[in-house]
């Protein structure tokens, strides 16, 4: 009955073409030796070209024995063997399970590029996609972590396939012993400190007693979580281009003002995708902070705030912008006892790549980002260039004055730019920056003074 089903599925499936070359992942255990069983009894017109790849992990006494055993069942039926032994010294003293997945499937993806196969495939059954998926559910509950096992994904250049996700654990052995065929039990399947084993040996079975159809259940939920989620992501994809986003350094950053015509929860997929699109190296942003995001970018009395999304990285509402990237270091502290002379018509970069200079007319650069006219006496110079700290006062005529902190709200100067404030100075006078657009007493012509331009560039 399994043969029948696996053919049909085979035939509707079209994974490959008649005679394409697979790699068949087979570790002796009776998933992977019914895999390989089912290929090789394939009717020729949908029978791949089967090389099979073993990996000898050391772990066990029995390994040599699964390891010759496998070796003389492929001489039987022609097929090519790729071998790779895991040295115990190799073995990691925590962490083997996921050390020896990595393993693995580095070996199948060397077999792969040497055997010039597009295809690999892995003997997962139903019963893992149910305890995968339960897993999840008791670890996180997180909703793209709960698609379980997908019978096609991307591996390498080429594609992984399991034809066995539609059969249960039983139907498997069943088969097995219908066709006397011999495969090796693994006893760490058994072991009770594993959380799979007490989910396969404890849960399962209590929950396939109240429906038989439990896999068949599983398999549909999780294909329709990943259809749905691939629906999501198509349409969100399409709300991208609202945020304007541009990358500097490490930093990704856009526009908010348009983000208003997306719902909540479209605002929430959009956020996921941006962090998976840049940071695809991490985790996927977990639902509280992707609520922490929401909450901060609705908040209207908060126009600057930032959120720790790990690994040293911030979401940084700034005013109508938003950053993701590493929190910005308090440069201030470091460089408050330096102060900088500026020469005339020469720009002086600053340590956070910002560039200042003050020109003469006739030598005024072409590329100038913000640019104010001021006017300066001899005794005016030098003129220098240090830090400012928000109570610092700039006068804006002969009696008002405006602290640097109601300058920096006025002109929504964002929190990661106060850190590493510059600002030009006249002997003790505060005079401003370009891009803060404001300069004190500078701004017309007085007697006895000459007319500079004092440039910017934001690095």
């Amino acid at each position: 009955m399994l043969e029948q089903v696996f053919q049909t599925k085979i035939q509707k499936q079209k994974f490959w073409q008649p005679g394409e070359k697979v790699i068949v992942a087979t570790s002796t255990g009776v998933d992977s030796m019914v895999l390989l069983w089912l290929l090789l009894h394939l009717p020729k017109a949908q029978r791949p070209q089967i090389i099979v790849a073993h990996v000898n992990h050391e772990l066990r006494v029995q390994s040599d024995t699964e390891e010759a055993y496998l070796q003389r069942f492929c001489q039987m039926h022609h097929v090519p063997l790729r071998v790779q032994h895991w040295p115990q010294t190799d073995h990691p003293q925590t962490g083997i399970e996921a050390a020896a997945r990595a393993f693995r499937y580095t070996f199948f993806a060397q077999v792969m590029q040497a055997e010039a196969a597009n295809y690999l495939l892995t003997a997962h059954h139903g019963d893992d996609l149910l305890e995968t998926l339960l897993m999840k559910l008791i670890r996180s509950g997180e909703l793209h972590e709960m698609r379980g096992i997908r019978q096609e994904r991307p591996f390498e250049s080429g594609t992984l396939i399991r034809p066995l996700l539609p059969f249960s654990k039983q139907e498997i052995r069943d088969y097995a012993a219908q066709v006397g065929l011999i495969y090796y039990e693994d006893q760490t399947n058994h072991e009770s400190t594993v959380l799979r084993n007490r989910i396969r040996h404890a849960v399962v079975p209590l929950l396939k007693q109240e429906n038989p159809r439990l896999i068949q259940n599983a398999n549909r939920f999780s294909q329709a979580l990943t259809n749905l989620m691939e629906q999501q992501a198509s349409l969100t994809t399409a709300l991208l281009p609202l945020l304007a986003i541009k990358t500097h350094n490490k930093d990704v950053e856009g526009r908010l003002d348009q983000l208003t015509t997306a719902s909540a929860t479209q605002q929430r997929a959009l956020w996921q995708l941006v962090w998976h699109s840049y940071f695809k190296q991490l985790p996927a942003l977990k639902l509280a902070q992707l609520d922490q995001i929401q909450q901060l970018l609705a908040n209207r009395q908060k126009p600057q705030g930032i959120i720790e999304l790990g690994a040293g990285l911030v979401f940084e509402k700034q005013y109508g912008h938003f950053r993701i990237g590493p929190k910005s270091e308090n440069k201030c502290s470091d460089l408050s006892i330096k102060k900088r002379i500026l020469s005339i018509n020469k720009w002086l970069r600053l340590e956070n790549d910002e560039q200042i200079g003050i020109f003469e007319i006739e030598h005024l650069p072409n590329h100038v980002q913000y640019q104010n006219v001021i006017w300066l006496a001899p005794k005016d110079w030098p003129l220098q260039v240090k830090p400012v700290v928000a109570n610092d006062r700039i006068m804006l005529d002969n009696t008002h004055h405006k602290t640097i902190q109601r300058l920096w709200i006025d002109t929504k100067t964002a929190r990661s730019k106060r850190h590493q404030a510059w600002a030009i100075w006249a002997k003790n006078q505060l005079i401003g920056r370009p891009d803060l657009q404001i300069s004190a007493l500078f701004n017309h012509e007085q007697t006895g003074k000459i007319r500079y331009i004092l440039c910017y560039l934001d690095g």
